[in-house]
């Protein structure tokens, strides 16, 4: 007897143990295969483009799709240093560019071969990595309403002007993609020593440093803030969705950072193949389309935004150079602007 209850405990701990295992190539239910898309909350929610994404993909792929939720893109790289092979995901969605060399650094990624791109001239030089492909992309500035300020600012040194002082929103660059890129685009545009002495002047104007994007722009459209860094399609999305008009992204004389967003495949990866066609549906125009209108980011595809509202937005002088910055100079602009921040604290 007690052989047998020895045996029947061996038993049920080998299944219990085979259900735990998630290297299991299958769903629990009916065999079939779940792809899991490890992204930030504004793409794989409600409101992005994750959700018609996975309905147009299960249509074919006799799998199903489920999203593992990183908050903001900033986000993203602290989990999967975290959680790592823990975290399940086949395909990691949000990362920018600013993101890649720490990635590489981190994790093992899968090369992805996704064929010639018929893509706009701006994003060819980010095509340069074979881990990782961008999906959209855009130029960021800030944005504020019609009537708002007294003077408009068309340089980088207006938003000193006293008006706006506690009033922009902006992102932490530690933690937003965002606020990194505004702190890139004030270091190349007046240099690094000129920069850091104009980034000490900005705390006085900062209404707040949030750790997200979507945190920033909330106190702006609450009217907490005057305005708020973001992205030039912002005042098309409150158009469409909002019927509102009263938006504007502001030119500035200094060229414009862009922002490109990249997916790639963590090496770990447990349903490869299904992720690299999860890939490929996101650089067809179906795919793009669903994240050009849902992402609000411009298409890296040829021809998806002709004839759509989105070919009506203005063009904007951007940066004509795209750096994949090394890890160890990221972390050094980020210490500076950190023993700013706390000389401001303290």
């Amino acid at each position: 007897m007690r052989h047998f209850i020895l045996f029947i405990a061996v038993i049920f701990l080998g299944l219990f143990l085979a259900v735990l295992n998630r290297t299991d190539q299958t769903s629990i239910s009916g065999g079939v295969p779940t792809l899991r898309v490890f992204g930030y909350s504004s793409f794989t929610g409600r409101w992005g483009p994750g959700p018609l994404l996975k309905e147009a993909f299960e249509k074919n792929c006799k799998c199903k799709v489920e999203f593992i939720e990183g908050s903001d893109s900033g986000i993203l790289l602290q989990r999967l240093r975290i959680e790592g092979e823990s975290l399940g995901a086949d395909l990691v969605v949000g990362l920018d560019q600013f993101d890649l060399s720490k990635a590489m650094d981190e994790q093992k990624w899968r090369s992805l071969s996704v064929g010639k791109l018929d893509v706009y001239d701006t994003v060819k030089p980010a095509l340069s990595n074979s881990y990782f492909v961008p999906y959209d992309w855009g130029a960021l500035t800030f944005v504020t309403h019609k009537g708002e300020l007294n003077q408009m600012p068309s340089t980088m040194d207006d938003l000193l002007a006293p008006e706006l002082a506690k009033k922009i929103a902006l992102e932490d660059p530690r933690t937003s993609s965002p606020g990194m890129q505004f702190l890139y685009w004030v270091i190349r545009s007046k240099g690094e020593e000129e920069g850091f002495k104009f980034i000490g002047k900005m705390m006085n104007q900062a209404h707040s440093f949030s750790p997200t994007w979507s945190t920033a722009y909330g106190l702006f459209t609450n009217r907490q803030a005057k305005m708020a860094y973001s992205y030039v399609t912002s005042p098309l999305y409150h158009e469409i969705e909002e019927k509102r008009k009263d938006f504007i992204a502001i030119p500035f004389t200094e060229p414009l950072p862009v922002q490109f967003e990249f997916v790639g495949i963590p090496d770990f990866c447990r349903h490869c193949e299904l992720a690299e066609q999860f890939v490929n549906l996101m650089l067809s125009n179906e795919g793009q389309k669903i994240i050009m209108e849902k992402n609000y980011m411009l298409p890296v595809m040829k021809g998806v935004r002709d004839n759509t509202p989105f070919a009506t937005i203005p063009v904007v002088k951007t940066m004509d150079k795209f750096e994949i910055l090394p890890t160890a100079e990221v972390d050094r602009l980020l210490k500076r602007w950190t023993d700013i921040r706390r000389g401001e604290l303290n």
